[in-house]
């Protein structure tokens, strides 16, 4: 024969014997040391107030001190677990009452308003006993009510005792003991049941199933480590992130990752575990969160920290364009001014030839300034493009020629080495504008001087066009080329910021694609365009 189940007797029968709960004892024991403290405070400090003690100072002292040092007393007692819970539980419930009918004396009586805090303990004291109890404590502070009214009546006179009041705050007692016990538990009795009927309803496998299928379609890795640091839960995620998709469970983290099982440690010890970890056979970077399990577990959250960094960029991306959006407008209109000035200016026949040179360069760098803010509006717009299929070795060639006049050099400074009818689709203007970009960055880090720039034009075996500009100058240290095409980085004095980023925005905006490739010696950018044929598949 099964065991019967035994219900909570505050359930099942409201007038069975509740057991005493200890930390609702801990709650009761600081409401006892904030309803001394604020007494103290406003008897011993405010020099104002006329109710506290104003019958008998010397007997609210001793009140207060007495059930100051009683209240001490009852945490020894808990903490020393003597006597029995339930003897305690009571013996506190009878002082409680006893020193605030005395105080209640000490300051008036009834009459004093004190009223309410002897209504707040049997509020207090129903919630931790049985109904029959608690109208039992009611009883007895109603009687204690009675009895300091008399003993006032007999002591100071018909005037000092009031028990048409008494009876007001007696019957009050007892609303509040019964209101807090027969209601409010019969309510409860009633509900428990149902919700126990509606969980028991649902079928817990298949929960637990679509729980862990949740868990397994994840874009995160989920593991859930208990207090040995042992796996009990992965998901697929997870597994392909660690590099251990057939790794039985339960197993040690250790012998999926020792660098997460460092990192985990890391973090107990109080350290920072907002850094990344690379896990060891793959070289991925993942960003691990912690969350403690009441078990003593750990659910462990592994994020793929490349994507949080991109994700991040875009979002700074996004915001710097729109600010150098707003920039550009406020610039195009002075800039308009100026340029038409300098045009006027020109014309005149009073210049000499020194001058006329300085409107030169003026009008120059005006056209210059107009064509960055050209640049950054259309990539803030992101303004329809002209796409078609361009031959780059045509294209290349023609831009080394004017490359070559516009910048007084000589074929040596810069050459074009492509093969034949190689195609890719791309936007002419926005092509020349990156190639004429990388070389003005290319003779300008290295002072313009006499430095070499080659631009290979060539078609992969995948089918991808691929254009390398290749210069033999000092070329780029491996600290700076990361942060390369971030907007407004620059290593040299003079630039801008924004040339790199210009051309990257652009080869995105062409689904195209531009790196810097490691050399020795000098820089090696690489961009690599779509063909038609590829477009198409």
């Amino acid at each position: 024969m099964s065991k019967p189940v035994e219900h909570d007797g505050n359930l099942a029968n409201p007038f069975r014997p509740a057991l005493p709960d200890a930390r609702a004892m801990r709650l009761f024991s600081q409401y006892r040391f904030f309803l001394l403290a604020a007494l103290g405070l406003v008897y011993y400090i405010s020099s104002t107030q006329s109710i506290l003690g104003q019958r008998d100072a010397t007997l609210f002292e001793i009140a207060h001190l007495a059930y100051l040092v009683a209240s001490l007393g009852f945490i020894y007692l808990q903490r020393i677990d003597r006597p029995s819970a339930e003897s305690r539980l009571y013996l506190q419930h009878y002082l409680d009452i006893s020193f605030i009918c005395l105080m209640m004396y000490a300051c008036g009586g009834v009459q004093s308003g004190l009223g309410i805090l002897l209504i707040i303990t049997i509020a207090l004291l129903s919630q931790l006993n049985t109904i029959r109890n608690a109208f039992f404590f009611a009883s007895v502070a109603c009687v204690l009510l009675l009895l300091e009214e008399l003993i006032a009546k007999l002591l100071l006179g018909s005037a000092a005792a009031d028990f048409e009041q008494t009876a007001f705050l007696g019957s009050m007692l007892f609303l509040v003991a019964w209101l807090l016990t027969v209601p409010l538990r019969n309510l409860n009795a009633r509900q428990i049941p149902d919700q126990t009927h509606a969980r028991a309803a649902l079928d817990v496998k298949e929960i637990a199933n679509l729980n862990e299928e949740i868990i397994r379609e994840l874009d995160s890795g989920v593991l859930v480590i208990d207090s040995h640091n042992h796996v009990q839960l992965i998901n697929d995620t997870a597994r392909e992130m660690l590099a251990c998709e057939f790794a039985p469970l339960p197993v040690h983290i250790g012998r999926l990752s020792n660098s997460l099982l460092n990192h985990l440690n890391n973090s107990r010890r109080g350290g920072s575990n907002s850094q990344p970890l690379t896990v060891e056979p793959t070289g991925v970077a993942l960003l691990p969160h912690y969350i403690a399990l009441s078990s003593g577990g750990m659910l462990i959250r592994l994020d793929d920290h490349a994507l949080i960094r991109k994700q991040f960029q875009q979002l700074k991306m996004a915001s710097l364009g729109r600010l150098s959006a707003s920039i550009a407008h406020e610039i195009r209109n002075p800039l308009g001014a100026i340029s038409h000035s300098v045009q006027l200016l020109q014309e005149s026949e009073h210049l000499d030839t020194q001058d006329q040179e300085l409107l030169t360069i003026a009008h120059k760098h005006t056209h210059r300034i107009n064509r960055i803010v050209e640049d950054v509006l259309q990539l803030s717009n992101r303004k329809q493009i002209r796409h078609e299929s361009i031959n780059l070795s045509d294209i290349v060639n023609d831009f080394c020629q004017r490359f070559i006049a516009e910048n007084g050099l000589s074929e040596l400074n810069i050459a074009a080495q492509s093969e034949p009818n190689v195609y890719a689709l791309f936007d002419p203007d926005h092509l020349d504008q990156v190639l004429w970009n990388l070389c003005t960055n290319a003779r300008l880090h290295n002072g313009n001087a006499n430095v070499t720039i080659k631009i290979q034009c060539w078609q992969s075996q995948y089918g991808t066009a691929i254009i390398d500009i290749i210069d033999d100058g000092i070329g780029i240290p491996d600290l700076h080329r990361e942060q390369l095409f971030e907007p407004f980085y620059s290593t040299h004095h003079d630039g801008s910021g924004l040339g790199l980023f210009i051309i990257r925005e652009l080869c995105e905006l062409n689904k195209a694609h531009i790196e810097c490739l490691e050399q020795d010696e000098g820089a090696h950018f690489r961009i690599t365009l779509g063909t038609e044929s590829q477009m198409a598949a």
